[in-house]
């Protein structure tokens, strides 16, 4: 199976588990007081940040280590892997416990021993994804994904169904935890906590992993920084308006999350080998596929901007359309700005810097363009954006830094030309095709204009020749 059909077999299963994660919310706001569904979102929240710590970068650290050692190595890697987890896990319930003493006036104060304890289930089920990825397994990694995703849908809303209330998804979401926790504990134990271990390197563990959990909190943080300044300086409309806008971004994250999980094994094996050659092509391979998912899809979701926006949520929130149209720029630096090298290099401390100071130039940027540029909303998008670019451009640096190649030589810059070139035609063929026509119509007309006029101007350009046709039709569901 070729390095795309197993990214592919991972997005099928993260848009899967998405689709039927949609289930959860559209019964719970139906179950639930708003302010009681409210409550559970800021509980969300105080998990999902405290999580990205308590992780100690575990699951990426298997990415990293599993590569480069032999099966003793592996049962090792997997006991210290379990062991901190389940350590952090203890301290999670221990400050959801001792928080919930010290916070007598907080709304959320009688949750937050419940809430270490459903944390702490969770820390042991991260790791399973990614285990069954670098195991070459990312058939069982995507079905686990939506398998996990049904658990939660029968068991929270039958939960919230006995006891409307926080208390009522809250038991929910922990028996859904354990449920996990067993299936994800059950499968270590058999494949690699049962046998015996080699040399211990919890420390050289620690040391990949502590930065990269830093990273995945401040991550979290730069994730929501926008939404805390709409909230701050613009009225609750407005804030709606920006959300639908800025809904899209993390679903375009799919395919990267993905090549990217499958990428990094490889390129550490690679790294641990000095073959940095072959890190180098694979970089260079991945990043024309990824262009030749991300160019037309930037180029196509800005013709139709306007009608899916109206469509899905009517013409009262056009004024979203700027803000989405913004947020696709973003979609050109996805082939350059994922950090696969540094990664499977181990430089987490350089990433980890790197995504505070993005965070901070974003804060600065963003304040600043509200208070002089006259943008409005915009302005968070813009600064947004104009940041991520900084970052792709640090990290593609610092890359070729690392692999020693010149920016020239660093990828295949006439391919990636022609991928663009092929989107901007197929996009003006697109746009002047949909132009006469209305509403869906405009929609369904655009996309298959668009991918005529792709296909057609990806063999003048060059663009598809028989390795990417072959990559496409490779490209099958499960």
């Amino acid at each position: 199976m070729s390095l795309a059909q197993r990214a592919v077999l991972l997005v099928y299963g993260r848009a899967a588990a998405f689709g039927l994660s949609l289930v959860i919310p559209v019964v719970l706001v139906r179950l639930l007081a708003q302010d009681e569904y409210g409550s559970y979102q800021q509980l969300v929240l105080l998990y999902a940040t405290a999580q990205a710590f308590l992780l100690l970068g575990v699951p990426r650290s298997l990415s990293y280590f599993f590569p480069r050692l032999g099966p003793g190595g592996h049962a090792q890697l997997l006991r210290q892997s379990v062991a901190l987890l389940a350590m952090t896990g203890l301290l999670a319930i221990v400050l959801g416990l001792g928080a919930q003493l010290l916070l007598t006036d907080h709304p959320l104060q009688p949750y937050l021993g419940l809430l270490g304890l459903y944390t702490a289930l969770m820390l042991l089920v991260a790791p399973l994804q990614n285990l069954l990825v670098v195991e070459g397994r990312e058939r069982a990694s995507a079905l686990s994904m939506i398998g996990f995703v049904i658990v939660d849908v029968v068991v929270m809303p039958a939960a919230v169904w006995l006891r409307p209330d926080v208390w009522g998804i809250l038991w929910g979401i922990t028996v859904a935890a354990t449920i996990k926790a067993a299936v994800s504990l059950g499968y270590a134990w058999r494949r690699y906590l049962a046998h015996s271990g080699g040399r211990p390197f919890v420390r050289e563990q620690l040391a990949y992993g502590v930065p990269v959990g830093m990273m995945a909190m401040v991550g979290i943080l730069n994730l929501n920084i926008d939404k805390y300044l709409v909230g701050l300086f613009f009225p609750v409309g407005a804030f709606a308006v920006y959300y639908i806008g800025a809904l899209w971004a993390p679903v375009f994250n799919w395919t990267t999350q993905s090549v990217v999980q499958v990428v990094i094994p490889r390129l550490s094996a690679a790294h641990h080998k000095g073959d940095l050659a072959t890190m180098q092509r694979l970089r260079s391979r991945m990043a024309s596929r990824m262009a030749l998912v991300y160019f037309p899809l930037a180029t196509l979701m800005a013709i139709i901007a306007r009608p899916l926006i109206e469509l899905m949520f009517t013409s009262a929130y056009a004024g979203a359309v700027p803000i989405f149209t913004i947020y696709l720029l973003l979609l050109f630096n996805r082939p350059f700005g994922s950090g696969e090298v540094l990664m499977a290099a181990g430089r987490t401390r350089f990433l980890f810097r790197l995504a505070l100071a993005v965070g901070l130039l974003n804060l600065g940027l963003s304040l600043l363009l509200l208070a002089r540029s006259g943008l409005g909303l915009l302005a968070l998008p813009v600064a947004t954006v104009t940041v991520s670019w900084i970052s792709a451009l640090a990290i593609l640096h610092r890359s070729n830094r690392e692999l020693g190649v010149a920016a020239g030589a660093a990828y295949g810059w006439r391919t990636l030309a022609a991928i663009l070139a092929s989107s901007a035609l197929a996009g003006a063929v697109a746009w002047q095709a949909a132009a006469p026509f209305a509403g869906a119509t405009v929609i369904a007309v655009a996309i298959a204009a668009y991918s005529v006029a792709f296909a057609l101007a990806g063999r003048l350009t060059g663009a598809l020749g028989p390795a990417e046709w072959r990559l496409l039709r490779s490209l099958r569901p499960f």
